[in-house]
C-alpha cells in the first residue's frame, strides 16, 4: 500500500485523533489539518493506492458527490480508506462513502478521537487520559480535569505547522501536564479573557418572535469560537449563537437544533453545533480585506437568518 495520508479536522478533537494513529503506526507521511468544507479539495491531493484516514470530518452537503468520487479513486487504485466521525450524517451520505468502498465508523454518542480508539483499535490502556480529556471539551461536558489545558494547547497557534507539533507530543502523551503546556495554557487564558471582553463589546442581536440570536465577527486570529459562543448565550440570555468569519460560519445553541439551517447553507456538523462555508459578493470580500467588516458581519447574519425557520427546538 501507498503513503500513509491523515485528513483531520483543525480542533483538539481532530488533533487527539491523529495522534492516535501516530501513536499506533509511528508515522504518517502526509497530515493535513482541514475545516469541512475543504475536504474534497484537500482529498485530490491523496495519490492514489494510499492508506488514507479521515477523522472528525462531517460530510457536508455541498461537497459530498466530490469526496464520493475523490474516495472512489483512492479504494479503486489498490488505496484504503478508514474515515472515524462522530457528527450527523445523512443516510445517502453513509450509503454513498460506504459504496465508493471506505470504511466509516460513525458514533454520535462520543468524539472522534474515542472513535479511532475503538475502531483502530488502539489498545494501549494509557490513552485513555488523551480520549477522555478530549471528549469533556469536544462534546461540552467538561468532566475531565485535563480537558480545557489540552484545548487551549492545540489551539495556541494557527497553521498546521504547530498543530503538527501538538500531534507529535499527544502521540505520547499519558496524562501528565509538562511546563510546556503549562506554560502555554497561562498564555491562552490571558488571551481568551481579551478575546471574549471584546466580543462582548461588540456583539449583535436578533429577537426572531421570542428566540433570540446573538452574532459576532471572529477575526482570523481567534480560535475560540465555542468558548466565545458559550459566553455571548450566557451573557445576552440567546439560544442560538452566529459566529461569523472570513469565509465561514459556526452556529452554536441550546437547546436549538442548528444543523439544518448549516445543512441548507451547504455545512453540516452536530444538532447544537454546526457550520458551513460562505462566499460573499466579490466586493464585500474587499471591503474585508480593506479592514472594512461590518458589512460583511451584516451579510453573513442575512444569510443564517434567511432559513431561520429551520431553527426548532429540541424536546
Amino acid at each position: 500500500m501507498g503513503l500513509r495520508v491523515v485528513v483531520t479536522h483543525t480542533d483538539l478533537d481532530g488533533i487527539a485523533s491523529a495522534a492516535l494513529i501516530l501513536r499506533e503506526f509511528g508515522g504518517i507521511d502526509r497530515l493535513y489539518f482541514i475545516q469541512p468544507h475543504r475536504l474534497h479539495s484537500v482529498l485530490a491531493r491523496v495519490p492514489n493506492g494510499a492508506e488514507l484516514y479521515i477523522t472528525d470530518l462531517g460530510a457536508n452537503s455541498s461537497t459530498i458527490s466530490r469526496v464520493v468520487a475523490e474516495l472512489r479513486r483512492v479504494v479503486g487504485s489498490g488505496g484504503r480508506v478508514r474515515w472515524f466521525d462522530h457528527h450527523v450524517w445523512d443516510g445517502e451520505w453513509v450509503s454513498a462513502v460506504t459504496d465508493a468502498g471506505a470504511e466509516l465508523y460513525i458514533d454520535r454518542g462520543t468524539c472522534a478521537t474515542d472513535v479511532v480508539a475503538k475502531n483502530l483499535p488502539v489498545r494501549d490502556p494509557t490513552v485513555r487520559a488523551l480520549v477522555d480529556a478530549t471528549c469533556s471539551v469536544d462534546l461540552w461536558v467538561f468532566n475531565h480535569w485535563l480537558g480545557n489545558y489540552l484545548s487551549r494547547f492545540a489551539g495556541f497557534r494557527g497553521g498546521s505547522e504547530w498543530k503538527g507539533y501538538v500531534v507529535r507530543k499527544l502521540a505520547s502523551f499519558s496524562g501528565e501536564l509538562d511546563e510546556e503546556i503549562l506554560g502555554v495554557v497561562e498564555k491562552c487564558v490571558d488571551r481568551e479573557l481579551s478575546v471574549i471582553g471584546k466580543a462582548l463589546r461588540r456583539a449583535g442581536l436578533a429577537d426572531l418572535g421570542g428566540l433570540k440570536v446573538v452574532y459576532y465577527l471572529k477575526g482570523d486570529e481567534e480560535h475560540l469560537t465555542s468558548y466565545i459562543a458559550n459566553a455571548l448565550m450566557s451573557r445576552f440570555s440567546a439560544e442560538v449563537a452566529v459566529i461569523c468569519r472570513r469565509g465561514s460560519v459556526s452556529l452554536r445553541s441550546r437547546g436549538v437544533n442548528v444543523r439544518e439551517v448549516a445543512k441548507a447553507l451547504g455545512g453540516g456538523g452536530h444538532t447544537y453545533a454546526a457550520g458551513a462555508p460562505l462566499k460573499p459578493p466579490l466586493y464585500i470580500r474587499l471591503l474585508y480585506l480593506l479592514g472594512i467588516r461590518g458589512p460583511h458581519l451584516k451579510w453573513c447574519v442575512r444569510r443564517v437568518l434567511k432559513h431561520s425557520n429551520l431553527l426548532t427546538t429540541s424536546s
